[in-house]
């Protein structure tokens, strides 16, 4: 199952020539992801927020431009003990063009302790809906 999240780009995250500047597409990633537990309830609230990023990777298909409305598509790529990769696609919202891809890599962490922990059985079901 795929999640989606809807960006418009605007002005301050471009460039000169009104392409979106590279670094932008990781706030959009950012947002995609914020989304995805907030939308599926994965997290209610940031008391509750348990991961933190390892990795984050964005491959760069075709421009991006100032007012473009953007669809992010998100779903999991893997589950590991203590760990998720999410993967993304960055597209056109009206035309489908693909835009970008990214792929995160997120680690379940006990900020009191600041160790990671292994996945409870609860959000591995729960996130296993969006398992591609």
């Amino acid at each position: 199952m795929l999640h989606e999240s809807f960006v418009r780009t605007r002005y301050f995250e471009s460039d000169v020539y009104g392409h979106i500047n590279n670094v932008s597409f990781f706030i959009y990633l950012e947002q995609a992801r914020v989304d995805f537990f907030a939308d599926n309830n994965l997290h209610k609230n940031q008391e509750e927020w348990s991961f933190v990023v390892a990795s984050a990777h964005c491959d760069y298909i075709n421009q991006a431009y100032v007012n473009q409305n953007l669809v992010i598509r998100t779903y999991i790529d893997h589950i590991g003990r203590k760990s998720i990769k999410l993967k993304h696609q960055i597209m056109d919202q009206a035309s489908e063009e693909l835009i970008a891809e990214g792929e995160v890599v997120l680690v379940h962490f006990n900020f009191k302790t600041q160790l990671s922990e292994p996945l409870d059985e609860e959000l591995v079901k729960k996130l296993s809906t969006y398992l591609a």
